[in-house]
């Protein structure tokens, strides 16, 4: 399976454009405040579900694929554990509560060296801490819910509203590689709403199962999965004409979601994506760390068992590589998290992910 790396940069860089009208219009101030939320309405409950649809009437049924789909779903949930817990070793190192230090021209720095901001993007002084050091530091961050936001951005990839557009856009004779990226994406509900929601709110009582299986992403493989069994038997006149449906529902998810990118990048400071070394630990880690790490376990897999589908091996590899999830910025605002940080990790992968996709896919090659 060769993959090109100009190809892989043009076609990742493309999806990245498509969120230029979105910032335009934002800033332009063509949009009403609620947009954002009207649109990610219809990516998550319309545009999304019909693209997992799409992606099993993309391939006729055949046997292995079942198996197939079994190992993509553990490979999802292994990972998905793998790469949490190894954020949230890297994440102990850093203390729940900031040491401060002023420098002579009275700039408030961490006990790193981190200028501080507060969450308009201006330098704090030490004249914010008139108040005492606790109202400063409040009107400045909670470090510890911070901490929380910057795991769960660490393990949650945006498998779903851009894992499987890029699979489409890099490998479109291999449909398979859908449905298995369709699969994948069941094992990251799992995870996100057990060791996501419990990471951001420490509490078990919020860990729901029911979200993890009843969501539109699951509602869309139990619609796809008998279309994909019984796809021979339907009328090609009643076929063709469903799948250009779907297929036009489905097209709708890439470009909406960058548009909703971009509308979130209109709405911060572009200077605030750069000031916190978390962030840029968030991006090594989702970036590079995890998929390397999950490449070098599949490589021995492979190793292992020679037979195994090389498609489902560079499925797991690419779609791991995702940039942040969309869905932290949900968690953070459904379980009154750090907002800020959730939107500073997500765009800033997300933009980081047109240079890393395209060099991680030149492993895929040795595969």
């Amino acid at each position: 399976m060769q993959v090109d790396f100009l190809t892989s940069v043009i076609s990742v860089g493309i999806m990245i454009a498509l969120a230029v009208p979105g910032f335009i219009l934002k800033r332009k101030n063509m949009l009403p405040d609620k947009a954002v939320a009207a649109l990610v309405a219809v990516l998550i409950y319309v545009s999304q579900p019909f693209m997992t649809i799409d992606s099993f009437l993309e391939k006729d049924y055949q046997p292995q694929l079942l198996g197939g789909m079994g190992i993509s779903f553990v490979l999802s949930l292994a990972f998905h554990v793998l790469v949490y817990f190894m954020a949230k070793a890297v994440f102990a190192f850093f203390p729940d509560k900031p040491r401060i230090k002023v420098t002579p021209d009275k700039t408030v720095l961490s006990g790193g060296g981190e200028i501080l901001h507060n969450d308009e993007g201006n330098k704090l002084n030490d004249e914010d801490f008139a108040g005492g050091e606790s109202s400063a530091l409040s009107s400045n961050r909670d470090i510890a819910a911070e901490k929380r936001i910057c795991v769960i951005t660490s393990f949650m990839g945006n498998v779903g509203f851009m894992g499987i557009p890029v699979m489409k856009a890099l490998f479109p004779q291999s449909p398979e590689m859908l449905i298995y990226t369709a699969v994948f994406i069941l094992g990251f509900n799992i995870a996100s709403w057990t060791l996501g929601v419990y990471t951001i709110t420490g509490d078990k009582k919020h860990i729901s199962l029911r979200k993890a299986l009843l969501n539109p992403p699951t509602a869309a493989l139990v619609v796809a999965l008998p279309l994909f069994f019984f796809k021979s038997y339907i009328p090609s006149d009643v076929l063709t004409p469903l799948s250009s449906g779907i297929g036009y529902l489905s097209d709708m998810t890439l470009p909406l979601s960058m548009i909703i990118l971009g509308i979130r990048l209109a709405d911060i400071k572009f200077k605030v994506l750069f000031t916190d070394v978390k962030v840029y630990i968030v991006c090594l880690i989702k970036l590079v760390a995890a998929p390397l790490i999950c490449f070098g376990i599949m490589y021995l897999l492979k190793l292992v068992f020679p037979a195994l589908d090389k498609s489902i091996i560079v499925t797991a590899y690419i779609v791991i590589a995702m940039p942040s999830a969309s869905l932290t910025l949900t968690f953070a605002e459904m379980f009154d998290g750090d907002r800020a940080t959730a939107v500073k990790t997500t765009i800033l992968t997300t933009l980081l992910s047109v240079i890393t996709i395209p060099l991680l896919m030149l492993l895929c090659n040795f595969i």
